[in-house]
């Protein structure tokens, strides 16, 4: 019997991918639209501290603000700058090119100090104003951070930290004198505020002598030569007194860049409010309880037909830790919607983690197989295992307060592996998620991180992630773009209507929600073999028994338990299979009680019951995925494998069953009121015409004896039947051997009702005769 294969016509949509916000510049593409609108204007006042210089989230904020100050068209920036720091070179260069662009009026106010890389800020500005106690200048780098501690008594390592050092600064020195030529200051004093081997000379006068890192007062800074103050342009005791010696606007905003991530953030998380949704709230709550009310409780997995709809995989709190069943359900759901053309597939993730070997197949296997868009909704969470699977979909969008990450490899009961075991592990993962990072467009250093504590990110430069801690990213940090790029998300999502209108789908949405059957399919799939073994065990008893009795039943329940079982799984188990098994049956009753020896009924029997069971549990859709010539299909011989090794320990199991029950169920009471007690509930059955047999003896079966007597069978005993023994007709059972109707018996045991017996020898019967 070969199941009807449905050719499913694939029709895919394109999606529109649409930037979560419209980028300015680069590095703006998240800036939330209309933050700046009241600036317009207005002079921005940006208190500067070292924290900006970390190549961290303050210096990513303040290249957003920068970008959104240009955006609105503010009147101009005033950096009021207090920092002493050094910064790592490339993160220093980053902000002072940021910073030399700005196209806006810029003026650098040092209220206290600005040595290190706030000297080098301040040179990148259009003015510079000094406080009355402001210093500035003393920019070079600090030896220490150069090379790490102890390494100085290696003459290798020293004179290449020298090296280094050395190669630093000459790049320094020509980004301090290259900033002044372009702002107008000095290109030998932003020198001297680095190398102490350079003099400064104005005339006659000595302003920097060698030897020494300059730093001037404010006084110094001010002071007039050849016409012109040697930095600054004058010492304030305000920004209102620095504004109106520039002539800007008197109006002005003081923001900080954390102050304005902050403001940016909520900014996002509120965006879009309701976009997506359904006119009513309420009413998508009672639809939504309306559909889940519809949901059938014994209705098949594969019921829904996704063509053209939009099917969401709901990944809850032990979806990913309660074993294979749940990645076999996805799996196929996968599958499904491949064949049947969904438009797209939404993972809506709210998980703590779960198995790292079975997310890995689906990662690595399912996911890649299908052609449709997949994406991951993180709501609220998704860690560990899901943050993997996340990465194995093209598409992220977080909710306002979402997570995801920290899938660092651990033992079942939570506890961290030992060294050895650790680092194979996690090297199969980190090699697992950098694929499918690259497959799907995401940044193989961000999932690698969420693996491993030894992996430090940086995206163009700008630190994301330190080494020392698995990573986890926010709504926040996974949408922000570097670069150009959002660091991992797409977008940020209220929920699953926000998604599908942001990317513009147009499909039905349908959930594919487990069924209330679907644990109870699960283990029939498991224990299939034991349902055979039962149903045939119990169908071969039932044969043997006079009447239809306890074996027929049990038989009956096993089949039927095991074929709705499996056609609630999925597999091919229905009414097709069930009247073959049934045909096969009779068939073989034929072959046993009307026609024995004819081999042909038996033979086209046992073939029907064998491949009605067999096919049973064989799973549809990946039968049908391996038909269809699909990518990622098993092998056939894999396709059939669980199910010819549970029909195989199902025959052998019952033939097992069979025998035992042969040799030892008789000598039991149970055995006893099975073949006997039903049909002869006194004892021994007489001939109705007749009390006693023609030897006087009372056929009561209590208290007489059939020992030794001879007969001959009535029916034939397969091994129960009927035979006459003295014009007694009576129920008795061989000890297995087959006795054919009218074949001479012998009766060799009488224990209470039941009476064994076997067959007379030919000699025997021929000598009576």
């Amino acid at each position: 019997m070969h199941p009807i294969f449905r050719l499913c016509l694939c029709v895919f949509f394109l999606s529109g991918f649409l930037p979560v916000g419209e980028a300015v510049a680069e590095g703006a593409g998240d800036t939330p639209a209309g933050l700046g609108a009241e600036w317009k204007g207005k002079v921005l006042v940006v208190p500067l501290s070292g924290d900006v210089l970390g190549g961290g989230r303050s210096g990513r904020d303040l290249e957003r603000l920068l970008d959104e100050a240009e955006m609105a068209k503010a009147a101009g920036l005033v950096f009021d700058i207090n920092m002493s720091e050094s910064a790592d070179l490339a993160a220093q260069n980053r902000l002072l090119d940021r910073i030399s662009r700005i196209t806006l009026p810029t003026v650098a106010y040092v209220n206290a100090n600005a040595t290190g890389a706030g000297a080098l800020i301040a040179l990148a500005t259009d003015a510079i104003y000094l406080s009355r106690g402001g210093i500035i200048g003393g920019a070079g780098l600090r030896k220490a951070g150069t090379k790490p501690e102890g390494d100085a008594d290696d003459p290798a390592t020293a004179g290449s930290g020298r090296e280094d050092l050395a190669r630093e600064e000459s790049v320094l020195r020509a980004r301090a004198r290259s900033l002044a030529g372009t702002k107008g200051h000095r290109p030998d004093v932003a020198e001297a505020f680095i190398d102490a081997s350079v003099e400064v000379r104005i005339g006659d006068a000595v302003v920097s002598e060698k030897g020494e890192v300059l730093t001037l007062t404010a006084e110094e800074a001010v002071r007039v030569f050849e016409g012109k103050p040697l930095l600054a342009k004058g010492i304030v005791d305000s920004v209102e007194e620095l504004l109106a010696a520039e002539d800007l606007p008197t109006e002005f905003e003081r923001i900080s860049p954390r102050a304005y991530g902050e403001m940016s953030s909520r900014t996002k998380l509120t965006r879009s409010e309701g976009a997506g949704r359904k006119e009513s709230g309420e009413a998508t709550e009672a639809e939504e309880e309306e559909e889940a009310g519809d949901l059938p409780l014994f209705g098949r997995r594969d019921d829904t037909n996704y063509k053209g709809k939009i099917v969401i995989l709901k990944v809850g709190m032990d979806t990913l830790a309660t074993g294979e069943a749940s990645f076999d359900f996805m799996d196929r759901t996968l599958k499904k919607a491949e064949m049947e053309g969904a438009e797209a597939i939404i993972f809506d993730m709210d998980t703590p983690g779960g198995f790292a070997w079975h997310t890995e197949g689906l990662v690595l296997s399912s996911l890649q197989n299908v052609s449709l868009p997949t994406y991951t909704f993180v709501n609220p969470r998704a860690e560990s295992a899901g943050a993997i699977i996340a990465m194995g979909t093209d598409h992220i969008y977080m909710r306002p307060a979402a997570t995801i990450g920290s899938a660092l490899v651990v033992s079942g009961t939570g506890q961290d592996l030992n060294e050895s075991m650790a680092d194979k592990v996690t090297q199969m993962i980190i090699g697992t998620v950098r694929n499918v990072a690259e497959l799907k467009g995401h940044n193989p250093d961000i999932a690698e991180a969420f693996v491993t504590r030894n992996k430090e990110v940086r995206i163009d430069g700008v630190l994301v992630h330190e080494a020392g801690n698995v990573l986890n990213l926010n709504s926040v940090r996974a949408t922000e773009v570097i670069g150009g790029r959002p660091v991992l998300a797409k977008g940020i999502a209220r929920d699953l209507e926000d998604l599908v209108a942001q990317e513009s789908l147009s499909g039905e949405i349908v959930e594919a929600t487990p069924l209330g059957m679907e644990a109870f399919a699960h283990w029939v799939q498991k224990l299939s073999f034991l349902l055979i073994i039962v149903g045939l065990a119990g169908a071969y008893l039932e044969m043997n028994t006079p009447g239809f009795g306890f074996p027929g039943i049990v038989s009956v329940c096993a089949f039927g338990l095991f074929f709705f079982g499996n056609h609630l799984a999925g597999n091919l188990a229905g009414y097709e299979l069930v009247v073959l098994l049934v045909v096969g049956l009779i068939l073989i009753a034929v072959e046993i009680f009307l026609f024995p020896g004819t081999i042909v009924a038996g033979v086209a029997g046992v073939s029907m019951v064998l491949a009605a069971l067999g096919l049973a549990m064989v799973d549809r859709v990946d039968l049908e995925w391996k038909w269809s010539g699909l990518p990622g299909s098993v092998e056939w011989s894999t396709l059939f494998e669980n199910s010819l090794v549970s029909l195989a320990a199902g025959l052998v199991g019952a033939l097992v069953v069979i025998l035992l029950g042969m040799r030892f169920l008789p000598e039991t009471r149970l055995g006893n009121r099975l073949v006997l007690a039903g049909a002869v509930p006194g004892g021994a059955s007489l001939s109705p015409s007749s009390g006693a047999d023609r030897d006087g003896i009372v056929g009561s079966g209590a208290a007489t004896s059939y020992l030794g007597r001879e007969g001959e069978a009535t029916t034939d005993l397969r091994p129960s039947g009927k035979g006459t023994f003295g014009g007694a007709l009576l129920d008795v059972i061989s000890e297995g051997e087959f006795i054919p109707r009218g074949g001479p018996l012998r009766v060799i045991r009488h224990e209470g009702s039941r009476i064994v017996v076997e067959r007379r020898r030919e000699e025997e019967s021929e000598a009576e005769a």
